[in-house]
């Protein structure tokens, strides 16, 4: 019986499929990967002061400010819940009103400093996050400060 050209083939087609399948899942997870990340790119903005985010107008930015006391805040609870309106001054000493499309955080006044998330529009800051910079309750007093930090002292386990 002579032999043939089938006799000789090797069973590398199943083998194929495998690894397309495993190809394709790859792949998969690797959209899947750069899809998830690209809802996070928002949140990897650089800290920009109101003149840079002028210049990136339209573009999503983060301004690291103080709220600017001298000016009163403007909220409304009752004519306009989602709508709070103040004046802040970044770290060049810029200072910009800001619309804040959320009720007025609480202790906004007392804060050390905002992380105004948004974007810039023709001369105000549209703001759609707020992270407050709270006051260290330890800053008026630094005898309380000493009492809380950990002492050295040889403790055997």
């Amino acid at each position: 019986m002579p032999l043939s050209k089938d006799d000789f083939a090797l069973p590398l087609a199943s083998h194929q499929t495998v690894m397309k399948k495993i190809h394709i899942a790859l792949l998969i997870l690797g959209i899947a990967g750069i899809v998830g990340m690209s809802f996070f790119v928002k949140d990897l903005t650089t800290q920009e002061t109101f003149t840079s985010a002028r210049e990136k107008q339209g573009k999503y930015v983060v301004v690291k400010t103080k709220l600017d006391n001298s000016v009163p805040i403007e909220y409304d609870a009752i004519k306009n819940p989602n709508k709070t309106v103040f004046f802040a001054i970044d770290a060049e000493g810029k200072r910009s009103r800001v619309v804040y499309s959320e009720a007025k955080i609480t202790d906004m006044e007392r804060s050390e400093g905002l992380d105004l998330n948004g974007y810039m529009r023709d001369g105000y800051f549209e703001c759609n996050k707020i992270q407050a910079k709270c006051p260290s309750k330890y800053k008026d007093d630094p005898n309380k400060a000493r009492q809380n930090l950990p002492t050295s002292s040889s403790t055997q386990y």
